[in-house]
């Protein structure tokens, strides 16, 4: 077209320009990709090697199965903290019964056919000698009962504070997933937002190339065209890149994924309460 008359040198140069900058990022992206291929090949255990990038990529928003709604709340059960969390409260809960049960004097109540135990008869009333020794053995939890009460009441004192603390964590794994589905929802939102914009920014460079062939348009007004529709299929990358990070998040939140559940009839609706029964 320049040789002919139909553009300026301006035009030339300013096409040139632009084929320049983007030759130039070129390299920076191959080699970014080349790194997240040797990253993700790791962390599936295979060898870290690089493959030539697609001449077309793969739409991989579309493999994303949708969060199924009714979840039951007994999925964040299998998160670390919680568990670790209901670990404790168990542990705890059999030192109360241990402490207790040092509170009391263990002895036989029957003896060998099922009778009085002599070790009963003997409790209160028997031979000075008896009792001097068993009242190293059972009188001494009976007269010792101070301490070893404080010693339960520090045991129950820990409980309540686990407690309290297992309390914390399940409000914080509610918290985690109330926000990644909260966060899903925004980013659904906005991606319908960047692809309406794409499609008018793909419109409008259609629209500028034509009135440039015809001479109506600088070449300008064709780059700025471009420069916006570029624009708006970063943002669409952005945005399906968050949204595959939330899945993560979601993932992780719930402790593992939803793939041996059986599926709930319902339509998906909004909110934490609309995808976790309990």
């Amino acid at each position: 077209r320049y040789k002919r008359g139909l553009i300026s040198i301006l035009d030339l140069r300013q096409a040139r320009r632009t084929l320049a900058q983007a030759m130039s990022a070129l390299p920076v992206l191959r080699q970014d990709l080349g790194s997240t291929q040797q990253t993700l090949a790791l962390l599936m255990g295979k060898y870290p090697r690089t493959e030539s990038p697609r001449g077309q990529p793969e739409d991989y928003y579309k493999q994303l199965e949708p969060v199924p709604p009714g979840l039951p709340s007994a999925l964040l059960l299998r998160r670390p903290d919680l568990r670790a969390a209901v670990a404790g409260l168990e542990s705890l809960n059999a030192q109360i019964g241990v402490s207790k049960a040092n509170r009391f004097p263990s002895i036989s109540l029957t003896g060998s056919y099922g009778y009085s135990s002599p070790e009963l008869g003997n409790l209160f009333f028997g031979p000075e000698g008896l009792v001097w020794n068993i009242a190293g053995g059972i009188f001494q939890p009976l007269f010792d009962a101070g301490r070893l009460k404080a010693a339960q009441k520090g045991v129950e004192a820990q409980y309540e504070q686990a407690v309290a603390q297992y309390g914390k964590t399940v409000l914080t794994a509610f918290r985690e997933v109330e926000n990644s589905l909260l966060t899903r929802k925004e980013q659904l939102e906005r991606r319908k937002d960047v692809l309406s914009f794409l499609v008018e920014a793909r419109a409008t460079q259609r629209v500028a190339e034509a009135r440039y062939l015809r001479g109506l348009v600088d070449y300008l007004t064709v780059l700025n065209a471009q420069q916006t529709r570029y624009g708006a299929e970063d943002d669409l990358v952005l945005v399906d890149l968050a949204i595959f990070s939330n899945r993560v998040s979601l993932h992780r939140a719930l402790g593992g994924g939803w793939a041996e559940l059986p599926p709930v009839e319902g339509k998906e609706t909004e909110g934490v309460a609309s995808y976790l029964i309990w």
